[in-house]
This record gives C-alpha cells, structure tokens and sequence, in this order.
C-alpha cells in the first residue's frame, strides 16, 4: 500500500516511540553526517593532489609464500586487533602503487597552503632553442625503457603503472588479493643481516658497505635488489638502473635525484609545487610519498604510527610512480655528451629530516638511534641532493599547533587557544628537561616519547637534525633555505635552487606570473588560529632554543639563524 507523505512521517515516528533504539540511531547518523562534511569543507576547501590517483584491476588470487618474518615485538594483540581493523577492508578490496587509499587521504602533513597548483599554459624552460627536448626514437624508447612502454590517444610515449602484488599479512595468515601480473610485490620482510656477508659492524652487498643497524630497519630487498652505483644507467642523468622484477622481465628502476627533506611547515608545498613545473623535474609520485620515514620502517603515513606490518619493497618503491614517463620527455642527443635524458626526479616529504619515530622497536637498548634517514639515503646514493627550509622556529612551532590540531593529526582541547597553547609548551619543555637528566640531547630530541605532543617542539631543534644529514653528506649537496628569506623573493630563492640542482632557471616574467596567479593562502579559519602567543610562551621558548640556536649557528657558520631574536 503506497504512503502519503504524512502516512510516511506518522508511521516513521511510531516506530521511534515503539523503539526508542532507533531514535538513537537517526541522531548519531544525523551527528555523523555533519561531522563529516564540516570535516570535509574544512580539509579539503583547497585540494593538492598526490599520487597517481588510479585504480587498479584486480585478478584472482595467487599464492603467496607465508615463511615471512615480522619482529614478535610488533605482533602483540593491540596491534594486532588495530590492524584489522584499520586495514583489512582496503587490503582484500584493491591495492594502489605505492600507498592504500586510507594513506593518502592523509597525506596533508605541511600543506601550509593545501592550493592545487596548476602549471601555466607557456612551457617556461628551457628558453633558447638548443636546449630543448626533443621526440626520442622508438628504438631507443624501447632500449631503455623495455617493452612496456606504450602509446596514448595523444601519440606520446607513456610508461603505464605497475600492477602491485600484495604481501601476506602477518596478523592473520590470510591470503589476499593479488592482482594479474607483474612480478611487482609491494611488501616484503625486513633485512636480516644474517643472510648477508658481514662482520661485526657493517654487511656487504653489491660494492657497498653498509651498517647492520640499517638492515635491520629496512626491506631486504632494499640493497640486495639495488645494484653497485657504477651500474646506473649513463644514458640517465637521474640515478636509473635496469632490473628484473619477480617475473625475470626487465625494467627500469629510478631513485630520487634530489629530496625535499623538511622541515614541516617550512614552505615546503610551496618549494615542491614550483619545481615540479620545471621541464627538466619529474616527481616520482606526490608530495609526500613518505618512505624513508615510515614506509620503509613497516609504518603507515599517518604521524604517531608505530610498525604494524611488513615494509614496503624497495623493488616497488623504485618502480613506481610517474617518473618512466616523464623522463621520455626529457631526451636531447647532445654529441660528445653520454646523457640521453637530461630529466631528475625529486622526493619531497618534508618529515623526512626529523621522523625516525619508533626506532627504540627496532634497535632496544641504544640511547640514541644508531642509524636515521640520511645514513640510508647516503648508502643508497652518496650523491643525492638535499634541500632542506627552516623558518624562525617559534613561528613554526605555532604553525604546527594550529595545522596539527585543525586536522584531527594530534588530540587536542579545541578550540586552539594562546592559554591552550601555553599549557602545552610547558607540558613539551618540562618532558623534553626530564628526558635530559637521564639521556643526551640527541637521545631526547629523537625519542618517540617526546613526539606524542601536538606543540611540535622537537621538530624546531634543527641543530640535533642537520648535525646527522651533514655527517652524511657533503656541505656542498645541502640546500638549507631560510624561509622568511624564501617568501620575501622568491624567484631569486627559486632560481638559486635551480643553480644548486644543475638546471636552467625560470624566466623571471614566467615566474612573476606564476606567482600571481598562485598566491599563497592558508585554509585555516580564524577559529583555528591562536590570535597571539602570551608574553610567557614566547620567553620561555626563547630561553629553550637558544643553546639549539648556538649550535644552529656555529654548524652553518651565520649569524642570520638566529632569526634577530636576541637583538
């Protein structure tokens, strides 16, 4: 029998009086659904999309080996009951290059702007006729690139995306979804330097010497896979090599030219979205693919996440992406010179300097971390470039809380006040002096105890995290930027980043327009922002970085880093 419309909300009320549960039910689906499109029009009022954004085809199910091996400290049932509960819909529903979709809906760390950035219609290098890029012969396409190289509707040369196949999932043994082909698997075991040629500090493989620390905390495949750096490939100028996947076909396989390494909220966006427009720069995915600070490690992209599966193969790290592609576009024969694609990739997780949380699961008993992020870029090749940005620490920190806190990344008592503010900051220092009467500054700027807070104070004391990368590097492969400087001209910072990398510049008409057209925004509203920082706060931040800023100052020999805060 049809309802009329008041029939409807009659009989949709007696049902409410008869079961009081269902009242219940409609107002928290009600709550539910304006919570998520208030959350919805204040994360995404700008969009900056990472990734390849695509799905991929799945086919039946394969067998997968099951004698992996996960560290038991990682398998209690916590996190065993989290993981399943977080992941098992989207790991038996489909598979993505490089991360699961709940990850890269979260890749907002340090999108100070969160603006879509698009190029400009005029191709803004190179400017003079001999420099530029021309259509490669198929021939050499095929050479380099094998034989998956196909053609769009456009007649361009394209490199499709791989499909992924899974790892077992050490939690519950199961069997997942693996897609039709292609030899590509995106997690592996950790290393084990049991299996490696080794002394009683470092292992061997392929030319190379590194520290058992560092295979510890790394996929097994990571060195074992990448072979001895005189085998990249010359016709490359970015560090590409030929390999064969599991099927034994071969590939083309690429690392990161140069890294965007931080720090959050430094201007980072900013800095990826302009270079990624340069005709000689390929990101090999979005911003923030977050590998060596957390996938690698078996963590998720989300901050505070501690290992609860197997690592991400660094087979598929170095195979994914859209780099193949746009390293076709970048052939140019020059005679005498070996280089055909003239192309770099970069790598921009700007968490990448400071993030080697949970590094106590992996390393127990050490005071300090025995190994970070550069000590494994710098294995895997000495001769990256980095380019770091630092900005007046207190405004940082500030910057954090308030982004941090807007978007649900810490727990916070909303909404952000400056007496919120400063009860943290006393809860921040007063933790980070306690941890220094029992461990050394470095033991207590890199411990995963300190990082649970959302004011981001150990993120401001740059001295601790530069002293590692320049131990790593050379002075003369790090970039370190001064934000303010950045922001106050940034066609000659940009300009002078592109000296750093070897590539032409930008015209400077080109990019006066682009800047125009890109003004930088921030998405927060008022009632996510602290209208002033109290008297107390700022004085007792200043006293807590200064011996940091001392040392920022000795390491980089100016007296700019201390921001004119003690004048």
């Amino acid at each position: 029998m049809t309802l009329g419309y008041c029939s409807r909300v009659r009989w949709l009320l007696y049902l409410m009086i008869r079961r009081p549960r269902n009242v219940v039910i409609l107002v928290l689906v009600i709550l539910a659904a304006f919570h998520l499109v208030l959350f919805a029009s204040q994360n995404y009022k700008f969009t900056f999309k990472t990734g390849d954004g695509e799905n991929t085809n799945w086919g039946g199910i394969e067998k997968i080996e099951t004698d992996v091996k996960f560290p038991a400290v990682l398998t209690d049932e916590t996190v065993k009951n989290e993981e399943k509960t977080t992941t098992r819909t989207q790991e038996t529903t489909r598979i993505q290059e490089t991360y699961t979709s709940e990850e890269e809906s979260t890749n907002t760390e340090d999108q100070r702007d969160d603006i879509k950035f698009e190029p400009l219609k005029k191709d803004p290098t190179p400017e003079s006729k001999e420099l530029e890029f021309v259509r490669p012969p198929e021939n050499t396409v095929l050479e380099m690139f094998g034989k998956e190289v196909e053609m769009d509707q456009n007649n361009e040369y394209v490199v499709p995306k791989p499909f992924l196949k899974k790892g077992i999932n050490p939690y519950d043994g199961q069997p997942e979804l693996l897609p039709r082909s292609t030899g590509i698997k995106k997690y592996t075991a950790f290393g084990n330097p049991e299996k490696l040629y080794c002394d009683t500090e470092y292992c061997y493989v392929n030319e190379r010497k590194i520290k058992k620390e560092i295979i510890k905390e790394t996929p097994e495949d990571m060195f074992t896979f990448l072979p001895p750096k005189k085998e990249f490939l010359k016709e490359f100028r970015n560090p590409c090599w030929k390999g064969r996947d599991l099927d034994n076909e071969e590939k083309l396989f690429c690392i990161p030219y140069f890294y965007i390494i931080g720090f959050t909220k430094c201007g980072t966006t900013d800095l990826f979205a302009i270079l990624k427009n340069h005709t000689h720069v390929s990101s090999r995915a979005g911003k923030e693919t977050h590998y060596f600070d957390r996938l690698r490690r078996g963590r998720i992209i989300r901050m505070n996440r501690k290992p609860t599966r197997l690592p991400v193969s660094f087979l598929s790290w170095t195979n994914a992406g859209r780099f193949r592609t746009n390293l076709i576009s970048t052939y140019r024969h020059v005679p005498g010179n070996d280089v055909l694609f003239h192309g770099i990739t970069m790598d921009a997780t700007p968490s990448a300097v400071w993030d080697n949380e949970f590094w106590e699961i992996f390393h127990p008993g050490y005071r300090e971390p025995p190994v970070t992020n550069p000590d494994v870029i710098a294995t895997i090749n000495p001769d990256s470039r980095i380019i770091v940005s630092l900005r007046n620490p207190i405004s940082r920190m500030q910057s954090a809380y308030q982004f941090f806190c807007a978007f649900y990344v810490y727990q916070c008592d909303r909404p952000v006040t400056p007496e919120k503010f400063h009860n943290l900051v006393v809860e921040a220092v007063g933790m980070f002096q306690n941890c220094q009467k029992t461990n050394t500054d470095r033991g207590c700027v890199y411990s995963t105890e300190t990082h649970q807070l959302a004011t981001h104070l150990y993120a401001s004391i740059y001295s601790v995290y530069l002293a590692d990368w320049l131990k790593a590097f050379p002075r003369e492969q790090i970039y370190v930027m001064m934000f303010e400087e950045h922001i106050h001209d940034e066609v000659a910072s940009i300009n002078s980043i592109c000296d750093f990398l070897g590539i032409s510049r930008f015209p400077v008409e080109y990019m006066k327009e682009y800047l125009k057209e890109h003004q930088i925004r921030n998405s927060l509203s008022d009632n996510n922002r602290i209208p002033y920082m109290m008297t107390e706060t700022r004085q007792l931040l200043l006293d807590f970085f200064k011996p940091f800023l001392d040392d920022l100052v000795k390491l980089l020999g100016d007296d700019k880093w201390y921001w004119n805060m003690y004048n």
